[in-house]
């Protein structure tokens, strides 16, 4: 099956990631490969292809081996992983480029409102009974109401415009409050307008004479002024139908969206130069944080030799100050995820074989945590969202 750009490619992120988890194992390609078991003289080449990225479509096999042979887990690699898996679906970008073209004639407060309307009918409301199935409207028929809306909030504007201009018109000095009620009965006007058009006259002039007798009785203003207006309104909305403004709908064919979907575009939906500012800050923010790890790693060098620890067993060391330098950077001080991603690394068997002391790597893990959470104060920001 042919892929797409909209498919997943191997991030560089990744193989940076699982390049790290190796090294803090102790391992070398050859070695991560013969523990994944993968045989051959070549078969530490599979493990550097990853890590460069080369291999843009790895199984979840392969991944799961990969991460098996360093003693880690998906745990260890998730937050890059998420970043792929945030991304909108593909009938998402679709959608979502068509309701920016609909909103694209309008300003941009009706364009909020389009789109904020459209989340409200999205999105399931929170007072609905938990019994009751609430199903999400079609992509087709919101977009259809999505253009009604943009449709609508345009007819608003036009009639603010006009009303407006209008209130100032009316020739008498009304007070703030009264120029506010004449605006509003004056849009009142314009929907009943609106929602009879089509239907008998005596059911049009029947609302309108209601709606008049309603604001002479409560609102006190000069009687003058709410005929001006109404004449006004009268006269606009006739000329607006002459002209189409009641009938005008975005421009988009429904089949568009469909065609979208069928075939979509062969561009990202990242631009290109975003994804390379990413990678930038990502790369920025990653030399950082070895250039802590190695510091962090040397001045640990003075509790080593006085717990007169042997070359030999440094290397085990030399992983566990990168585990707890993993957990400053991605826990809470104190928490109880700092102390199980310490305790994971301290507790594992493979590591007490090799020469751990428990006692002792808990005593370099108090002191670690610290001094990189002290250090990591002067990183630049890290891009990646936070969970």
């Amino acid at each position: 099956m042919k892929r797409t750009p909209d498919t997943f490619v191997f991030p560089s992120e990744l193989g940076a990631r699982l390049r790290d988890l190796r090294l803090r194992a102790g391992l070398t390609q050859l070695g991560l490969a013969q523990a994944m078991g993968r045989t051959g003289k070549k078969a530490g080449n599979l493990v550097g292809r990853i890590e460069r990225g080369d291999e843009r479509y790895p199984s979840f096999g392969l991944i799961a081996d990969f991460l098996r042979g360093c003693r880690a887990g998906f745990k260890d690699v998730t937050d890059i992983l998420d970043l792929y898996t945030n991304l909108p679906t593909l009938p998402q970008k679709v959608f979502g480029r068509a309701l920016a073209k609909i909103a694209a004639n309008l300003s941009q407060k009706w364009q909020d409102q389009v789109t904020d309307y459209d989340l409200h009918f999205d999105h399931p409301k929170a007072s609905a009974k938990p019994d009751v199935k609430q199903t999400m409207p079609d992509r087709l028929k919101r977009l259809e109401r999505a253009r009604k809306m943009a449709a609508a909030a345009r007819r608003r504007y036009l009639y603010g415009q006009f009303l407006m201009h209008e209130v100032n018109k009316t020739g008498t000095e009304l007070p703030g409050v009264f120029e506010t009620m004449l605006f509003n009965h004056g849009l009142e006007w314009f929907g009943i307008f609106y929602r009879t058009r089509g239907k008998q006259p005596e059911a049009r002039e029947r609302q309108l004479v209601a709606s008049e007798e309603r604001f002479t009785k409560g609102s006190g203003v000069p009687v003058s002024a709410i005929r001006y207006i109404q004449d006004a309104v009268r006269r606009h909305f006739g000329e607006m139908e002459m002209r189409g403004d009641m009938d005008w709908l975005p421009v988009l064919g429904l089949d568009e969206y469909e065609a979208g979907l069928l075939a979509p575009t062969r561009k990202r939906e990242l631009k290109r130069e975003e994804h390379d500012e990413f990678v930038r800050k990502f790369g920025e923010y990653e030399t950082a944080r070895k250039a802590a790890v190695e510091q962090v790693w040397n001045e640990a060098q003075p509790v080593l030799d006085e717990a007169n620890v042997a070359e030999r067993y440094r290397p085990v060391y030399r992983g566990a100050v990168a585990t707890f330098c993993m957990a400053a950077a991605n826990t809470e001080p104190g928490s109880a995820q700092e102390r199980r991603q310490v305790e994971e690394y301290i507790l594992e068997p493979r590591w007490i074989g090799l020469g751990l002391d428990t006692a002792l790597a808990q005593k370099l893990a108090t002191i670690v945590l610290v001094r990189f959470r002290d250090l990591a104060n002067s990183f630049p920001p890290d891009p990646r969202p936070k969970r």
